[in-house]
């Protein structure tokens, strides 16, 4: 095998490495492992049971699903979708960052949009055919600040509070911060924090908890896990070693103008080597942020300090237009480049309005 051969081989075994120990750290919190637990129809299922506190039928499940607006065009894409036999359809969208955007204002735009499909699928509007609909926003984050682990909105009458408008709407917000709530469903929530049957602040180890933890364990050992986590690992190690690549060889150019061309070449690819590393880390830190990873969780997948990890992060909540070569300037101190390379956004939170 040739040294670039070793070289490749190296970094696709680390890779895995990394991507195994990864999976261990994940939460059901974390979106990648929300998607790929949620395309089981008894996970959704005992999901929404604990939710709602009553049986659901489920009929069909769908992860990432495309509604389209009135115009054909693609306007959301949800998180989780799914009808149940008596033919309502619910939603499920997982939200760590309940900053960037309201959420409240989103469920209104999403449960909109969700009869669309429904109304266009008939030669006339039959208002009457609209199935009844649950939106519900499971985030890290208390929103209404009530201390309440759970909240169901319908619309009421406001002159008499007791007259329900009957439209077949129901919005609910759970978190995880707020311990307020029925045992079972603080229980899930608190697992999705901490994805442990094992963490102290799961009280209930119900059956459908016990459930949805081994449909978790089955996913995290399966092939099509291992490449979820292959490829946010590779995307972010790529596009860095790229990117820190590119920087070393503009360094070592201008060194080359100095000392000879063979020379500088020479110590640009061992600086590009060694910025490389920390590009990788930059790209990846970027895409664990915009997934809503933990620190510390990131920490450990990068083997990189706690510390640089936060820089990363605060620099990503105060400017989210940020750069790899921004961090790579402000955190690692590595010039910038004079001609910058046109960056790619890091990722965008999947199942949000386009």
């Amino acid at each position: 095998m040739t040294g670039n051969g070793k070289e490749n081989g190296f970094r696709e075994a680390e890779a895995v490495l990394l991507a195994k120990e990864a999976s261990v750290n994940l939460n059901l919190s974390d979106f990648a492992l929300f998607l790929s637990v949620m395309k089981n129809k008894k996970a959704f299922q005992n999901v929404l049971e604990i939710i709602l506190d009553e049986p659901i039928d489920l009929e069909e499940v769908k992860v990432e699903e495309v509604i389209l607006n009135s115009r054909g065009q693609r306007a959301i894409r949800l998180d989780a979708w799914a009808r149940s036999s008596d033919k309502r359809q619910f939603a499920v969208e997982m939200q760590n960052d309940t900053e960037k955007d309201d959420v409240r204002k989103r469920s209104r735009f999403y449960q909109g949009l969700m009869d669309v499909p429904i109304l266009k699928s008939g030669k006339q509007t039959q208002y009457r055919w609209l199935p009844a609909t649950v939106v519900i926003f499971i985030t890290m984050d208390d929103i209404f600040g009530m201390d309440r682990a759970m909240y169901t909105f319908t619309e009421c009458c406001r002159e008499l509070p007791e007259l329900e408008l009957g439209d077949g709407v129901t919005k609910i917000f759970c978190n995880m911060t707020s311990k307020n709530g029925r045992e079972e469903l603080v229980s899930m929530l608190q697992y999705m924090k901490r994805t442990d049957l094992k963490n102290p602040d799961i009280t209930d180890r119900s059956e459908r908890l016990i459930e949805l933890d081994e449909v978790v364990q089955e996913v995290k050992s399966s092939e099509e896990w291992e490449e979820v986590e292959m490829s946010l690992l590779q995307t972010g190690l790529s596009r860095g070693e790229e990117i820190g690549k590119e920087i070393g060889e503009k360094i070592g150019k201008e060194i080359g103008e100095k000392i000879g061309r063979e020379i500088g070449e020479k110590v640009g690819k061992e600086i590009g080597e060694k910025i490389g590393r920390k590009a990788a880390i930059a790209q990846a830190s970027l895409n664990m942020y915009a997934r809503g990873m933990k620190i510390s969780d990131a920490a450990a997948i990068l083997s990189e300090d706690e510390a640089v990890i936060e820089d990363i992060y605060k620099m990503a909540e105060k400017r989210p237009e940020c750069t790899v070569e921004d961090v790579m300037e402000e955190v690692f101190g590595v010039p910038r480049m004079s001609t910058p390379h046109p960056e790619e956004p890091h990722d965008q939170e999947q199942g949000r309005p386009d």
